[in-house]
């Protein structure tokens, strides 16, 4: 299937696009709990033409992120007058203000819509960038001429999940093996259906070969059969179901009766156009609209294709859109790693470009009208070692250490923000759908202890690493801020900084003894007191002639005042040994 040539100019009369804050992720409540205002906005928007913009209307000036123009309090529209002495005359001096408290929340939040929006407009080429109001997922491509539309009639976004495995071979689902029609029957059941209803789901998506709708392909009517019984549960389970067309050939007719088919069938939801096909997609849309007027289309498209779109003879069908493929472990550069950081920074990276991915569906739908879907690429894995082993697979050595990744709570809060971060971009778009739902013959179910679990919806939302569906927009502020940089370090701390050791005056605290050593030894306690001498009426002399009863007590005290004192002369003479008493020696 080839896409028709295009023109990239504007209809005429259709209303400039805005790009400006998404409010419903900042705005004057949650601007508090944004970490680092300079670096959630600035590094994205002072990038873009070197952050230089014009006013409209037009002053004669070119300003940036470095010079902004004086009246900028007016421009952009502040309630509050700035007080006395601050001036706000750069980026950076919004984020001081604001922290300083000098400006509002509400004010803070039109100075970045102002620098949003000029630098924005600002931009060239718009109508073939499709990432010119990429502001780290913080910002809102709104087009008013442009009416929303979708294939589902309740307004919700497709909340889908992919089956892989069932008609077509994807060994990394079904544990190296190619499942027979009878294994392809009973893999999924009612059970299954259930579950995925319980948990926010509101579609299936499932690959068929176009030979399944060709009448004389035997094999093929087996499909249908297999086909029929798995859609009976979808519509039991209060679910709709994306039929995927797979070509087996260049066959038009078959690629008629399936749509034919799946207009017959209210399960449907809609139906994938098949890649590969020599037949150009406007023919292919004709022929089934010849015999389906209203089934919704979806349309294969990868990121080049986006800004060809307008002037194609489908592109103004209101039932057809584009269905995104992408992949984020299709390069060297994505999947080669060589050691534990590394394989962490690779995460940390897919994290703070997986917010990106709401700039591309929203330009799409804005500037080519044509809403896109998410049918892959919406999966945990960073690598494509859940291909280890297959005939496409090269090892760069990322695949090595999966082991570290089990028990970690590093990987498991990065995984829960990896998560969260890709499935608020895709629901800016129609919606998105998971890689599968679940394994062949997986009992250890929610254990993330192989790649390819990374790729099971069923395993990740059972490993708490899914956010909840429950609420009107889920994962609302995983985009607030960007991703912790802790890729460093990972599951380890510093170690504690040493306290200060014990105060040893003249000497030095040893950390193996944990005493005090000294190279002058200090000076002896202090002897305890000694009793009184007992008074004496008789004389010196008469004590020493042996006249007194008191001469062995005389003799007992004297003899042990001199015993401690020849001890205290030989500690002297040996400390003291070449000693300049007005020095300390230092230690050698």
């Amino acid at each position: 299937m080839t896409l028709s040539a295009s023109s990239t100019k504007s209809s005429a009369g259709v209303s400039t696009p805005s790009c400006h804050i998404d409010h419903d992720i900042l705005n004057k409540d949650t601007i508090a709990k944004m970490e680092d205002i300079a670096l959630s906005f600035f590094a994205s928007a002072c990038g873009k033409n070197r952050g230089a913009f014009v006013v409209d209307p037009p002053d004669g000036k070119t300003y940036g992120c470095l010079s902004f123009p004086k009246d900028i309090a007016k421009l952009a529209g502040m309630q509050k007058p700035l007080p006395e002495g601050v001036v706000i005359d750069n980026a950076n001096a919004i984020k001081e203000q604001f922290v300083a408290g000098n400006t509002t929340a509400t004010d803070t939040i039109a100075l970045l819509e102002f620098l949003v929006e000029q630098v924005y407009r600002s931009s060239p080429d718009l109508e073939i960038t499709p990432y010119a109001c990429e502001f780290n997922g913080l910002a809102k491509l709104e087009c008013p001429a442009v009416e929303p539309r979708s294939p589902r009639t309740d307004g919700m976004p497709i909340r889908s999940v992919s089956m892989a495995g069932i008609f077509l071979p994807a060994p990394w689902a079904t544990g190296g093996k190619e499942l027979s029609l009878k294994e392809a029957s009973s893999f999924y059941t009612l059970d299954d259906f259930l579950q995925m209803k319980d948990l926010g789901l509101n579609t299936v998506q499932l690959a068929v070969p176009t030979a399944a709708f060709t009448p004389k392909d035997i094999y093929g009517e087996d499909v249908l059969d297999v086909l029929k019984g798995i859609m009976k549960d979808v519509d039991k389970a209060g679910l709709q179901i994306i039929l995927n067309l797979v070509a087996t050939g260049d066959e038009l007719d078959a690629v008629v009766t399936a749509s034919e088919f799946a207009a017959n069938h209210p399960v449907v939801l809609a139906l994938t156009l098949p890649k590969g096909m020599i037949t150009d997609t406007t023919t292919v849309v004709e022929s089934i609209r010849a015999v389906t007027a209203t089934l919704p289309l979806f349309v294969p498209l990868n990121e080049g294709d986006l800004t060809k779109l307008k002037g194609t003879g489908f592109a103004s069908d209101p039932n057809v859109f584009g269905s995104l493929e992408l992949s984020h472990t299709v390069s060297v550069a994505d999947i080669a790693s060589s050691s534990s950081q590394e394989d962490r920074s690779k995460l940390f990276y897919h994290e703070a470009i997986a917010c990106m991915v709401r700039s591309p569906l929203e330009y799409s739908g804005c500037f080519q009208n044509m809403p896109l879907f998410l049918s892959s690429g919406f999966d945990l894995s960073i690598d494509d070692c859940f291909n280890q082993g297959g005939p496409t697979f090269k090892d760069y050595g990322q695949c090595d250490r999966f082991e570290e990744t089990v028990g970690s709570g590093w990987w498991m809060r990065h995984r829960i923000s990896y998560a969260a971060r890709q499935l608020f971009a895709a629901e800016r778009g129609l919606g998105w759908s998971f890689a599968t739902w679940k394994l062949y013959g997986n009992d250890n179910v929610g254990v993330i202890d192989e790649p390819v679990k990374l790729l099971s919806l069923q395993d990740v939302v059972k490993a708490g690493l899914f956010p909840s569906l429950d609420k009107e927009i889920p994962a609302q502020s995983a985009c607030l801020n960007p991703p912790e940089n802790d890729f460093m370090l990972g599951d380890d701390t510093l170690s504690p900084t040493q306290g200060p050791p014990p105060d040893c005056g003249n000497g030095w605290w040893n950390y193996t003894t944990e005493k005090c050593d000294y190279w002058i030894p200090p000076p002896p306690p202090t002897m305890a007191p000694t009793e009184p001498c007992p008074e004496c009426e008789c004389s010196a002399s008469a004590a020493l002639s042996g006249q007194s009863d008191n001469l062995p007590l005389v003799w007992s005290g004297l003899g042990g005042a001199a015993v401690m004192l020849v001890v205290v002369m030989i500690y002297n003479l040996v400390t003291g040994r070449n000693k300049r008493y007005e020095y300390s020696t230092i230690p050698n």
